[in-house]
């Protein structure tokens, strides 16, 4: 007991004296903070080496995105043309003379080969049958109803076709007059001449493709004869009936599948005779209608094949009962059943208008 007692007042003496000396605190101190420092200096080493090699990485990036940039570019201009500075020849002015004489033979070359493809291609082309023509072609396989005169030919202002006149003014219905004499000059006789008869007509002969006949436009037509003393005296105009031309498109190859002539008595007038291709018309008022000729017009006029001389065969129809200062709208189709209805499923008819006056006319002014 005494031993323990005394080695306690010696431990505690020394503890005393050790604190007790001056640099006994900074000495413990820098006992603790040197093991602090030893720490944080691996961890600067760690950092430090983290920091060199992110660096490391960030350098390895953009050398790699410049080298793709630079490749990307190089390809990017080895698509480009390359321009011609002569050389690729030679240097020098030489140069330049190779380099023009090789685009003049590459450009000699390409304008060959264009009108060689040209050439063959025209050679293909029928100077009188088009290439692409009839059932599925742009013109179709149904020939469309047209009339004449229609204002649309000579009207500038508006798009709806109305035939208007005043039968006592001979000037406002000359247009009419004038594109029915444009129409005459495509006939036989023309507008100076007579109508050619006899032999020419198509009764008498067979149409073919290299020739055709004559269309018969006196007989059978009455007062809606087509020529030129009709045309001078106002071809209906001046008394209140019109006479209107009802014809079909003209295509190539067609012909109306009409049945066989029944009421032929003439063996030589052939298909000429007989029931033809017939319009009907009807009015939103009381206009009467007569046909001209009664019978149509007849299939031996077809079919057409741009024979040199083809005149276009027609039906003439008189206006008759027209209601004075009311515009009336008329509706025309023909009655076969083969051309009723167009490709598109339309109805094959045509529409116009016409508005007849009677104003007197003041021969003072």
């Amino acid at each position: 007991m005494v031993k323990s007692a005394s080695s306690t007042r010696d431990d505690s003496q020394e503890r005393k004296s050790f604190l007790d000396k001056p640099n006994s605190s900074k000495t413990a101190n820098s006992a603790v903070s040197g093991g602090a420092s030893e720490k944080s200096a691996k961890r600067s080493e760690r950092s430090n080496k983290a920091t060199a090699r992110t660096q490391n990485s960030e350098k390895t990036i953009k050398s790699m995105i410049s080298q793709n940039s630079t490749a990307s570019i190089q390809s990017i201009g080895r698509r480009g043309p390359k321009m011609s500075d002569g050389t690729e020849f030679d240097t020098g002015p030489y140069g330049y003379v190779f380099s023009f004489i090789y685009l003049f033979v590459l450009w000699g070359l390409a304008i060959i080969l264009a009108v060689c493809l040209i050439t063959f291609n025209y050679s293909r082309l029928d100077p009188q049958y088009p290439t692409y023509f009839g059932e599925g072609s742009f013109l179709g396989g149904v020939p469309k109803v047209t009339f004449d005169p229609n204002p649309r030919r000579f009207l500038e202002e508006g798009t709806k076709n109305v035939m208007e006149w005043n039968i006592y003014d001979f000037r406002s219905y000359l247009n009419y007059l004038i594109r029915y004499k444009q129409i005459l000059k495509n006939y036989v006789g023309g507008v100076n001449g007579t109508f050619a008869d006899g032999k020419y007509l198509c009764k008498n002969k067979t149409l073919e493709r290299d020739e055709a006949c004559v269309f018969d436009r006196e007989h059978g037509f009455g007062e809606c004869v087509f020529g030129n003393e009709q045309l001078e005296t106002g071809f209906g105009f001046s008394k209140g009936q019109p006479c209107i031309m009802l014809k079909l498109n003209k295509i190539v190859g067609w012909a109306p599948n009409l049945p066989e002539n029944e009421t032929e008595t003439d063996p030589s007038c052939g298909r000429c005779c007989g029931t033809g291709i017939q319009f009907q018309c009807q009015s939103n008022d009381d206009v009467q209608f007569e046909f001209y000729p009664k019978t149509g017009i007849p299939s031996c006029y077809f079919p057409y094949s741009n024979q040199p001389g083809y005149e276009q065969p027609f039906q003439m129809v008189k206006l008759t009962n027209i209601t004075v200062g009311k515009e009336t709208t008329i509706e025309c189709w023909p009655k076969h059943d083969s051309i009723r209805l167009l490709p598109s499923g339309k109805q094959n008819e045509l529409r116009f208008h016409i508005l007849m006056k009677r104003d007197p006319i003041d021969e003072s002014s």
